[in-house]
């Protein structure tokens, strides 16, 4: 058996290191590095999140683009077993990460499909779909059919987990050709996609 030195031992493990955090930044550092700068690139200055949850990416949105306003959308109900079984405390983290934005942010509690009803068609600049959770593994095609129109014309809908519900967005009309990776400058997004509206 060959003896490892003890700095090999740290080389290994430094370079095990690196590798988990740059893993970390391609899957999950979208909210961080993706997505706020892609809105930027677009100048939308009017934007919805369906599936808020504890903020995270409204906030990163929100900071990075001055001139933006966003709504946020969430049931902030506990689902056991899941991402959201401390649901109830991150309707609270939302609001605290968030109060710092003022009139920027703006957040609805409730089901989605019920609120859609109450807004406006081509109101927003931006969707940004992220309500891949298990109660809704048959439900996106309702839930986009009745958000699409709510943005504007030239507008996007953006989502990180597209490619789970493909189906859902085919039997709206939708062509693969249409769905689109997110470029942020020369760089092609790892999760991100969007569909343009027209």
């Amino acid at each position: 058996m060959p003896i490892i030195s003890c700095k090999q031992s740290h080389n290994w493990e430094h370079r095990n290191t690196m590798i988990n955090i740059i893993q970390w930044f391609k899957y999950k550092g979208w909210f961080i590095f993706d997505l706020p700068y892609f809105i930027r690139a677009q100048q939308y200055h009017y934007g919805l999140e369906l599936g808020a949850k504890a903020g995270r990416s409204m906030y990163y949105m929100l900071k990075e683009n001055k001139d933006l306003h966003l709504t946020g959308i969430d049931l902030w109900e506990i689902i056991d077993g899941s991402a959201y079984r401390n649901n109830n405390q991150n309707e609270n983290r939302c609001k605290q990460k968030l109060s710092k934005f003022g009139k920027r942010a703006k957040l609805l509690k409730g089901d989605a499909l019920l609120l859609a009803e109450n807004i406006p068609n081509e109101t927003f600049d931006f969707i940004y779909y992220d309500l891949n959770c298990l109660p809704m593994k048959h439900a996106h095609q309702n839930m986009l059919s009745k958000w699409i129109p709510k943005i504007k014309k030239g507008g996007a809908l953006i989502g990180r987990d597209f490619r789970e519900f493909r189906e859902d967005i085919y039997a709206l009309g939708y062509a693969e050709s249409e769905i689109k990776r997110c470029i942020i400058k020369n760089r092609i997004s790892e999760r991100l996609e969007y569909i343009e509206i027209h």
